[in-house]
C-alpha cells in the first residue's frame, strides 16, 4: 500500500484514519500536529511524528501522500496547496457508501464522508469536505475550500461560494441563488434568500447576525 501521512491528530483527523484503513488503499504510517502535548503519543496504533510544520521532514520515509481533515477551511486550503507544491500527492477521500453521480465534478483533495449523496450535474472544487448524510441536489456548484456538516441539504441550482462553512443539520432552500464566500451558516438554519460575502447567519429562517471580516 501506498504510505500516508494525516495532518492533524485531533478527533477529525482520528476518524479519518480509521475509514482511510478501512479502504485498504493506504498506511497511514502517522500524524503531524502542532500540539505539543500531542508530539509522541500514539492514538490508534498511528504515531503522532511532529508538527505539521515538519512536513518537509518526512520526504526521507518513503511517504507519498499527505491528507488533511481539518475543519478549518483557511487552514484546511493552505496546508494543501503547500503539500501540492511540495510535490506531495493529495488523494480525494470517498466513502464507498456516498451517493455520487457519474456526472458529479470532483476536484483535487475531496473528503466526503459516509452515506451522503450528491445528485446530478454538480460540482465540488478542491478542497471541499463533505459530512456525514449530507445531501446535495442537482447543479449545485459547491467553490473551493467548503466545508458541508453533517446533515445539511443543500438544493437545487445553488452557488456557494469559497470556504463557505454550512452547519450541521442546516437546510439551504431551492430558489436561494447564492451563499457568498467565507460565510457561516449556524446549525439548524433554514436559508430561504441568498446570503452574502462573510455573512454569519442563523435561525429558521436564517438572519445575518453579523459579518465575519470588515465590510466596505
Amino acid at each position: 500500500m501506498d504510505k500516508a501521512v494525516i495532518l492533524g491528530a485531533g478527533t477529525y483527523g482520528r476518524v479519518y484514519a480509521e475509514y482511510i484503513k478501512d479502504q485498504a488503499i493506504f498506511e497511514i504510517v502517522g500524524f503531524l500536529d502542532d500540539d505539543r502535548d500531542k508530539i509522541g503519543k500514539t492514538f490508534n496504533g498511528i504515531d503522532v511524528l511532529g508538527p505539521i510544520g515538519s512536513f518537509e521532514t518526512i520526504q526521507d520515509k518513503n511517504i507519498n501522500n499527505i491528507f488533511v481533515p481539518i475543519g478549518n477551511n483557511e487552514v484546511r486550503v493552505r496546508l494543501l496547496k503547500k503539500a501540492q507544491a511540495m510535490g506531495y500527492a493529495t488523494p480525494c477521500y470517498i466513502h464507498q457508501s456516498a451517493n455520487i453521480h457519474s456526472t458529479v465534478k470532483l476536484g483535487k483533495a475531496i473528503y466526503v464522508l459516509p452515506n451522503s449523496s450528491i445528485m446530478p450535474l454538480t460540482i465540488l472544487a478542491d478542497y471541499v469536505m463533505v459530512s456525514m448524510g449530507v445531501n446535495i441536489a442537482h447543479h449545485v456548484n459547491v467553490e473551493e475550500g467548503c466545508f458541508l456538516s453533517q446533515g445539511s441539504n443543500i438544493g437545487a441550482s445553488i452557488d456557494i461560494k469559497n470556504k463557505s462553512f454550512i452547519g450541521i443539520a442546516s437546510t439551504i432552500m431551492t430558489g436561494v441563488k447564492t451563499i457568498g464566500k467565507d460565510t457561516i451558516i449556524g446549525a439548524g438554519s433554514i436559508v430561504i434568500r441568498d446570503i452574502p460575502d462573510y455573512a454569519v447567519v442563523a435561525g429558521n429562517p436564517a438572519k445575518i447576525l453579523r459579518y465575519n471580516k470588515k465590510v466596505r
